[in-house]
């Protein structure tokens, strides 16, 4: 294998990497509490000044605390997976995400929105027509239709067009896609680095049901009216930031349409 191909989680994925770097990296803390705007808010500051018309899984903006972590074998085998590429601070602990822990939900979602790439997709302004077809795929199941398309793009051994089947622009993209690019569930390649999910074979349907649960999350999150709770009355505070937003997973599992998982304590 040429050292430009991605790491193979197998390898490091429930292991610490080895401390080959002049600074610590065990343990890591808890990133900073997760946030996520409203669907409809506008772009932060950040966003602005950074202008993602061109949004990257390799972008990075270090000083904002916007990391890569994607690397190559050779990368990784000399920073250890969950360093950022061009930095080189480890901040991640992706052996603790690859337990698939929804006990755990904070840490994920934490961790995923240190990435340059996850964050956008955590605050962009969902376009009316993203809006339009989350709210349609309430009336079907919303976990039911998340796990579909979940199905439809990365279920498969080797998905058709890996790596390109998820579409970032807004002219294109619906509220699914970006919930599949905020979670890491876009492609198979994103999947096996940040849940531990091999390439090569088909995914279970443990796998579909707690990535299908990551998107319902995340989507609840930006739209709560998907709930079933119904909008915000104030329609101001619709545009303010959810922090830890979340319902408790045992009131909604029936909801979602989502089987159940095992659930663990994170360690």
């Amino acid at each position: 294998m040429s050292n430009d191909q991605p790491s193979d989680p197998g390898d490091w994925a429930h292991e610490a990497p080895p401390n080959t770097l002049p600074f610590p990296v065990s343990p890591r803390p808890l990133p900073p509490k997760w946030s996520a705007p409203a669907a409809d808010a506008p772009l932060s500051d950040i966003w602005r000044r950074l202008n993602p018309e061109r949004i990257s899984c390799v972008g990075t903006s270090c000083a904002d605390q916007l990391h890569c972590f994607r690397l190559t074998k050779h990368l990784a085998s000399k920073i250890g997976p969950g360093t950022c590429r061009v930095c080189k601070k480890p901040l991640v602990e992706i052996g603790r995400i690859a337990k698939k822990s929804l006990d755990d939900i904070d840490y994920t979602f934490s961790a995923l929105q240190l990435e340059y790439v996850r964050h956008y997709f955590w605050h962009v302004q969902f376009s009316q027509k993203a809006m339009d077809q989350a709210r349609r795929a309430v009336s079907r199941g919303l976990g039911a239709a998340i796990a579909t398309r979940i199905k439809s793009r990365i279920a498969d051994a080797e998905p058709y067009f890996d790596g390109r089947q998820t579409p970032t622009a807004p002219s294109k993209a619906d509220a699914f896609d970006y919930a599949m690019h905020a979670v890491a569930a876009c492609c198979r390649q994103c999947a096996e680095y940040w849940h531990g999910i091999p390439r090569g074979r088909a995914l279970t349907d443990e796998e579909i049901s707690y990535l299908a649960e990551l998107m319902r999350l995340y989507l609840i999150t930006r739209m709560p009216e998907l709930s079933g709770s119904g909008p915000s009355p104030d329609p101001s505070a619709a545009r303010q930031s959810n922090v830890h937003n979340l319902p408790a997973y045992a009131d909604q599992a029936a909801e979602a349409g989502v089987a159940a998982l095992p659930r663990s304590n994170a360690s």
